[in-house]
């Protein structure tokens, strides 16, 4: 079960009328158009001038955990809960700035990017503090998208000046806690993906098919270092496909990544509107069927 902390940019905790115009805690504008995740429309930060003014949230705030917290107490004890948390390039091209500012600014004020990420990193751990204190808590999880579909967001270069060192900070911030630490990053990563596991994290989601992320690759390239989640196809097999067709393509995943331990079966991405709730029992029946150790059906 994943459930972010409070103030998790793009998730409303209050509920707003469609087509609402509303700020969040960080300043960001969004409009009401979806669910759960916001579109937003303005973001806070757009020069250094900005940023000399801004006032980040409060860490600590006491409804930091409020989403964790009720989650834990109403943990029957057979799910494991994950602490959702933004890493920085996402929180900085997509919610503090948007990437077109970002990217000006990486020309412009190199310093300011490398303060504004410094501050994050702080913040971030601050609230990870909390959700471990909480206790109930098994492991963090940080979403920070580098790549599109063909392609990384950003330079491989710039990936590794501005944002990956400050993701590694959290990552080993966040083991120093005693958790395990997922990554979720979909899109077409090969170039930095050495760099990323370098940064100690102990599981990568979602391997994206769809993006030509290969799990077989993926599996023994970082075996032992790296645990693979995903790679069931939510773009074509989840949405048009028959339940034969996701048993199928769920079990290959677990013949390719399952031996030796170290995969968890999951789609490139998530369960959404599209697939068709058969499919998705058909995907969930294969874990319960042939998910389990030893795999005498491989």
């Amino acid at each position: 079960m994943w459930i972010p902390i409070n103030g998790f940019c793009g998730l409303e905790e209050e509920v707003h009328s469609p087509g609402a115009s509303y700020q969040d805690e960080w300043g960001v504008t969004y409009v009401k158009n979806g669910w759960p995740i916001m579109v937003q429309t303005d973001t806070p930060i757009k020069s250094r001038d900005d940023w000399s003014r801004y006032t980040m949230p409060n860490a600590s705030a006491p409804h930091r955990t409020a989403m964790l917290s009720a989650t834990v107490q109403n943990n029957p004890h057979d799910l494991a809960i994950i602490a959702g948390f933004l890493g920085p390039f996402t929180m900085m091209y997509w919610y503090l700035m948007d990437l077109e500012t970002l990217s000006l600014t990486i020309h412009d004020d190199p310093d300011l990017v490398h303060e504004m990420t410094a501050a994050f990193t702080a913040w971030t751990l601050e609230s990870a503090q909390l959700a471990a204190d909480l206790g109930g808590v098994d492991a963090f999880s940080i979403s920070d998208d580098w790549g599109g579909t063909t392609n990384l967001l950003m330079s491989p270069s710039h990936l590794r000046e501005f944002f990956i060192p400050p993701f590694r900070d959290i990552v080993q911030g966040m083991k120093r806690l005693g958790l395990p630490v997922i990554m979720h990053n979909d899109g077409r990563i090969w170039d930095v993906l050495d760099d990323l596991v370098d940064t100690g994290i102990n599981a990568f989601h979602p391997v994206e098919r769809a993006a030509g992320m290969d799990l077989a690759r993926v599996k023994e390239r970082y075996r032992g270092r790296l645990c693979p989640i995903g790679n069931i196809n939510n773009k074509t097999t989840m949405v048009t496909g028959t339940p034969e067709d996701v048993r199928r393509e769920a079990l290959e995943c677990l013949r390719i990544a399952a031996p030796g331990g170290g995969y968890i079966l999951a789609t490139d991405h998530s369960l959404h509107d599209d697939i068709p709730l058969e499919n998705i029992l058909a995907y969930v029946g294969v874990a319960k069927e042939n998910g389990t150790y030893p795999c005498l059906w491989i």
